[in-house]
């Protein structure tokens, strides 16, 4: 390719992204210009000569002099991440994968995995076994303690609209947000996701919550803030205004569900539950909001051993990621996988089988969720005790200036 500019490769790169998902069903984001995409749309190159020009985009982009980059290394560095994980991505569609899970992950995320063994899930066990009462196995006296906690699927949209906005208010305590900035609720009948968010441009987002899958108390303020405030549509809001509209950086028009920047997405939606909501507010607003409005308030006195549980199954997720690795490069079986899911993660059959449905169409992403909180928990607070009011400058900072996980320690 001939270049005469950096804005040229990344351009490339923007046009290259946009064929890749003419053959890949997983979702992504983009807030560029629309008619680069119909034309995408409209003249799909095939997956090897998409796999030819990431080549040569690679070469262009390490060739070109760093002193003509706006950004410099720190820029280079990412789309130079960026463009590889598009490769592997690539490559996983035609059926070539990585040679190990580690691999995988190290490719399309930057992200380095630790195994947890078996002692791990069985001590988390051994803690639930003290909280949740009952006789018979344990996953499923867990269902039957969480259900209690089950909110009818008509009082959902209320009380998500309601958390939504007390989240959003938290959140603006702390972050200068545009004027035109805001969400709009839909609730969908279809789908595995409890929600997900749809970031428009402009500030704009669609937050979709299911009406189908099952949603239980801790789920109403944990969608709100993950989705939304100060999750993925803040995460998109500012993007948008410093990476975009300020730097002029268009390679963040595009933002595919593989790259370190998912890691941080993921990452930072997490961290930001428990920053919007320390564990004393959560409880108060559980308490005399969201029991209230979805009639369960003859729950409130077990309101504080409901979260303990919470989170301990929150250490339990780390299971997903043993399964990804088993399942899909362990020579694990479908039954076996489940059945592991069912044992140390201790899940109904019922509720494993749906998670492996996700792994088998998202792949090693699942290590985002878990592996990215620790991640970005580690970037915000590695300089010892600090004030909410810092943690909420942290995040804003890494939110406004990306780092590569692996790579951190260079790009901090």
């Amino acid at each position: 390719m001939a270049v005469d500019s950096f804005d040229a490769i990344v351009r490339e790169y923007v046009w290259l992204a946009l064929q890749l998902h003419n053959h890949d069903p997983n979702p992504y984001i983009y807030i560029g210009d629309p008619e680069l995409r119909a034309q995408a749309q409209t003249n799909v190159m095939p997956l090897d000569m998409i796999d030819r020009g990431l080549n040569v985009l690679e070469d262009a982009l390490g060739a070109f002099p760093e002193t003509q980059i706006d950004g410099g290394a720190y820029r280079r560095q990412i789309l130079a991440e960026r463009i590889t994980a598009m490769q592997v991505r690539s490559g996983i569609l035609q059926g070539r994968m990585p040679a190990s899970f580690t691999d995988e992950v190290h490719a399309l995320y930057s992200l380095d995995v630790p195994h947890k063994d078996v002692a791990h899930f069985r001590a988390l066990a051994s803690d639930l076994e003290q909280i949740v009462p009952g006789s018979g196995p344990l996953p499923e006296r867990l269902v039957r303690f969480r259900d209690r906690f089950l909110i009818a699927p008509d009082r959902i949209q209320a009380a998500m609209t309601e958390a939504l906005h007390e989240a959003r208010t938290r959140t603006l305590a702390h972050f200068d947000l545009p004027e035109t900035e805001g969400v709009t609720v839909q609730m969908d009948t279809d789908g595995h996701f409890s929600g997900f968010a749809e970031y428009l441009g402009q500030g704009r987002t669609i937050v979709h919550f299911s009406q189908t899958q099952p949603l239980h108390l801790d789920r109403v303020v944990e969608l709100a803030t993950h989705e939304a405030y100060p999750g993925h549509h803040v995460q998109g809001t500012l993007i948008e205004a410093e990476l975009v509209h300020r730097r002029g950086w268009l390679e963040w028009t595009m933002l595919p569900l593989f790259g370190a920047h998912t890691v941080l997405a993921e990452g930072a939606a997490n961290y930001g539950v428990r920053l919007a909501f320390d564990r004393e507010t959560r409880l108060a607003f559980d308490r005399d909001v969201v029991l209230p409005m979805t009639g369960l308030s003859h729950l409130s006195a077990d309101l504080d051993a409901y979260h303990h549980y919470v989170d301990l199954v929150e250490k339990l997720n780390f299971a997903r990621n043993e399964v990804a690795r088993g399942f899909l490069y362990g020579g694990w079986d479908r039954d076996y996988a489940i059945e592991w899911l069912m044992t140390f993660g201790l899940e109904t059959q019922g509720t494993a089988t749906q998670r492996l449905v996700i792994i088998q169409a998202l792949r090693s992403y699942v290590v985002t969720y878990n592996c990215g909180l620790d991640w970005v928990t580690q970037q915000i607070e590695n300089v010892g005790a600090m004030s909410v009011l810092q943690k909420w400058q942290g995040l804003k900072q890494l939110l406004e200036t990306p780092t590569i996980p692996v790579k951190s320690s260079n790009f901090g």
